[in-house]
């Protein structure tokens, strides 16, 4: 069983005054992944709430996901960690707490009351050994379609329900010239637009089973089938240079008109409202086609290295209370695309995609887990991640042959 470095500091010390050397041991350097604009003015929002009550923020930015976690874990091993970094909620920071490299906020979330107000398959995530050793902040949902409204209506074409429907309308678009699909050529990105296939075709209860039990039956099953062929046809409706391509250039192709949907999690939000659009105008949105309801959460989280000496402590106590802090919640989500991870904050002030989102997340129903390092193992993850893009970007491989593949690679990774 881990032994935590405790986190000493009580949530009442926030709130009373503090003398010039505890100003000092709020100081906390902050590791991340956020480099785009929206990003970084999303965690502007966090930052300027940490430093107004007397805590000292060093940045440290570390372009891309993959990278900025081996930047955490390896300054973790070295004895050198970051007192705050950024990190995916799941197996691979289990995985850190059982090495005993975490500290827990276990003080902050009981005081607020943390597993009442997060979503039950996020409290479950953010914690170990009973205590949370992450600080979610938002929820963004990876099942969306956005579409540029003017592309549509020259097309006269209705925002498509079904998979069949898009595949029509896909090419009807190219037929006229359009990139149907602006896709950024990445495995994750890739990923992305897979699960929403397989909800759209499978549904929300062949998704959760799929995930949470990797059970072979239905990984061989004629509704997998189904998915790869009905993923397969889509592959027509990309163009040629999307090989590579960083999602928010795929973003701004709609914005622009030059490609008419993205199928890309609601951060993409934030690229459009950076560009002075306002989401469910000129780019609109939906949820991609599916036969119900439902919602693929990721979770953006903070997790707080285990330090040598009680110094950083309490500037990890700061954070992890600003953090969940409803006017945090609300000003960082609001520029970041997402949600807030607390269901307890009003919506009335956020833009109607981000609404349709925080009134569907009121039924539990709904809720299904990414598969991008949150609701399956690291290993399972990145077995998924590479044969879903292997096949994609395979000129000859039938959908039997994929599905082969993919069954095979989870088996092999579980």
């Amino acid at each position: 069983m881990m032994k935590f470095s405790k986190i000493a500091a009580s949530v009442a010390f926030l709130s009373v005054g503090v003398s010039a050397g505890a100003l000092h041991a709020q100081t906390a350097e902050v590791l991340h992944w956020w480099t785009s604009g929206s990003e970084q003015a999303a965690l502007g929002e966090i930052r300027k709430a940490f430093e107004a009550k007397g805590g000292t923020w060093v940045d440290t930015p570390i372009a891309g996901g993959g990278n900025a976690r081996a930047a955490a874990v390896n300054r973790m091993l070295g004895g050198d960690p970051a007192a705050v970094f950024q990190f995916s909620i799941g197996q691979q920071l289990r995985e850190l707490a059982d090495q005993g490299l975490l500290a827990n906020v276990g003080d902050v979330a009981t005081a607020e009351n943390w597993d009442e107000k997060l979503p039950p398959l996020i409290v479950k995530a953010a914690k170990y050994d009973g205590n949370y050793i992450a600080a979610p902040i938002n929820i963004h949902g990876e099942n969306w379609m956005f579409y540029n409204t003017a592309v549509l209506e020259e097309a006269g074409i209705e925002v498509p329900k079904t998979w069949d429907d898009f595949i029509a309308a896909a090419e009807k678009l190219k037929a006229a010239g359009v990139i149907p699909i602006g896709l950024g050529g990445q495995p994750w990105q890739e990923r992305i637009m897979f699960n929403s296939v397989l909800l759209g075709v499978a549904g929300r209860e062949f998704y959760a089973e799929l995930y949470s039990t990797l059970d072979d039956d239905l990984l061989k099953s004629e509704t997998m089938r189904k998915v790869f062929e009905t993923f397969a046809a889509l592959k027509p409706f990309v163009d040629e240079a999307s090989p590579g391509r960083n999602w928010n250039e795929a973003t701004n192709m709609v914005a622009k008109g030059e490609a008419a949907f993205q199928f890309m999690g609601d951060w993409a939000k934030g690229e459009i409202i950076a560009a002075g659009i306002e989401p469910g105008t000129t780019v609109g949105c939906a949820f991609a086609p599916a036969i119900d309801t439902a919602y693929i959460m990721t979770v953006d989280a903070f997790a707080f290295s285990a330090m040598d000496g009680e110094e950083a402590t309490p500037a990890q106590t700061l954070m992890a209370q600003v953090m969940l802090e409803p006017d945090v919640q609300i000003a960082f989500n609001k520029k970041k695309g997402s949600i807030p991870a607390r269901l307890d904050v009003p919506a009335d002030s956020f833009d109607v995609c981000a609404q349709t989102a925080i009134k569907t997340l009121q039924d539990k129903k709904t809720h299904l887990v990414s598969t991008g390092l949150f609701g399956v193992p690291s290993a399972v993850s990145g077995a998924i991640d590479d044969t879903i893009s292997n096949f994609w970007n395979s000129a000859d491989m039938s959908p039997e042959e994929g599905q082969a593949q993919f069954q095979q690679a989870i088996s092999y990774a579980k």
